[in-house]
This record gives C-alpha cells, sequence and structure tokens, in this order.
C-alpha cells in the first residue's frame, strides 16, 4: 500500500511539474499575444537631442510620465522641458481628440496633433507594440533570456539582421530624424511566468548622424499594463486658448 501512495505521489509530482513548465517557445507566443492586446498603462518616456549649430552646441531634452490608455488615445502626463540646462515644467493631456498643453506658460488646445507632436503616444512610438517587431518573437534565436523570481526578461539579440529591421521599423516613427541612421538600441518585455502576461515593455534608441556631434535618444517604459485610466482635465485648461496648424 505505501508503494502504491508512492507511486502516485511521484506520477503527480511529475504530472504537477510538467504542467508548470513553459517552453520558451510558449512564452514568447503568449508575449506576442499579450502585447497586442494591451490597451493602457503608465508610461515613463524621454527624447533627447544634442547638436551642433553654427558653433554652438544645443542640448535638448523632454521627459514625460503618466498614464495612457490607446484606440481612442487618452492620455495625461506631466514633466520637463530642458533646453541647454534651463527646465521648464510641462504638462500634456489628450481627450475627446483634443490636446491641451502646458509648457511654462499659459494652457493651449489643438485637434489631432501632427505626428511629430504626438510623440508622447506610446503605442506610436515604441518599436515594441510594432507587428514587425513583434513578428520577431515567432523566433527565440532573437532574443536572450534572463530571470528575476517569477519574471522572465526577453530582450532583442544586436546582429546585422536584427539591426537593419529595427531601422527600417525606426526610420518610419521618426520620420524627422531620418538623417540620423546610426542606430543602437535596447527592446525588452519582461514575462511573468506566474500569471503568464506581459508586465513591462522596455525600448530605448540612440542614433548619430554623419556629424557625429549629432546624437538622439528616445527611451520608454510602459508599466501596470491595462490598468483602468481616467484622464481628467484640469480645470484652468477648460480655458484654453485653441491654436492651429
Amino acid at each position: 500500500m505505501k508503494k502504491q501512495i508512492l507511486a502516485i505521489m511521484v506520477g503527480l509530482s511529475v504530472l504537477l511539474s510538467g504542467c508548470s513548465t513553459q517552453s520558451t517557445e510558449s512564452m514568447l507566443q503568449e508575449v506576442k499575444k499579450n502585447t497586442k492586446e494591451i490597451k493602457s498603462g503608465k508610461t515613463s518616456m524621454q527624447m533627447s537631442i544634442k547638436s551642433e549649430k553654427s558653433g554652438l552646441n544645443v542640448e535638448q531634452y523632454i521627459e514625460m510620465n503618466g498614464d495612457e490608455k490607446f484606440d481612442p488615445l487618452e492620455a495625461s502626463l506631466k514633466g520637463k522641458i530642458s533646453i541647454n540646462g534651463k527646465e521648464i515644467e510641462a504638462e500634456d493631456y489628450y481627450k475627446d481628440g483634443v490636446y491641451y498643453s502646458k509648457i511654462g506658460g499659459p494652457w493651449v488646445r489643438k485637434k489631432s496633433p501632427a505626428d511629430n507632436e504626438n510623440w508622447f503616444n506610446f503605442k506610436e512610438i515604441s518599436l515594441n507594440m510594432k507587428d514587425k517587431v513583434l513578428d520577431l518573437l515567432d523566433n527565440k534565436d532573437n532574443w536572450e533570456t534572463s530571470k528575476d523570481g517569477d519574471k522572465i526578461i526577453f530582450k532583442l539579440k544586436k546582429t546585422d539582421e536584427l539591426n537593419k529591421k529595427i531601422k527600417e521599423e525606426y526610420v518610419k516613427i521618426f520620420k524627422y530624424r531620418k538623417e540620423l541612421t546610426d542606430i543602437d538600441y535596447t527592446m525588452e518585455y519582461v514575462y511573468n511566468m506566474k500569471t503568464k502576461k506581459v508586465e513591462k515593455l522596455v525600448y530605448e534608441l540612440n542614433s548619430k548622424g554623419k556629424n557625429i556631434s549629432d546624437l538622439f535618444t528616445a527611451k520608454g517604459t510602459l508599466e501596470e499594463i491595462n490598468k483602468e485610466v481616467k484622464v481628467i482635465l484640469p480645470e484652468e485648461s477648460k480655458s484654453a486658448r485653441e491654436v492651429r496648424e
């Protein structure tokens, strides 16, 4: 009887361990599926430009943090803009198809920002959410993996072939930065093996032009994925001055 019980326990142990083990390919497909289904999250985005014009060094930096939901886009972001070390506080909101902004002065608003002014849309800017990058998840050899407790971090490898693909997508997103073509990137997905959900997206793009003094960086993260997002406009923004393109 004892031998029978022991055999059953061993059998259950093997069965349960088999159920709890998820292959890399399976996890990558879950990452792909989850990422396509992301509706909202807590975002952090930064951009910086360093260049030399007429013998003068110019440094510009912008950082915005807050909540976003996609399709349709709504956003509530706060941060700062720095020009040659001088910082200005900034707030950006997007609600009901109208963009509200305050950058060290009075509120302004406009409808449907142009692409180069809608940079804060994480879904549009992040390469992590582009179909051609998501398709790279179909091949486990494209990814380096590391483990942190219940989490697996998938980091895109750096090869000539992958660099070419990232570069193609980069140019589509940053149309006004085409001259900056030498690209280095970081692309990560953080996956929770217990919940079988993506917990975090990370990207960073660094590029430089023919003139080595021209440097461009864009980076961002998305966390608290699919959190409830309610964008409430500040009272003073309701009397914002309307501007046109």
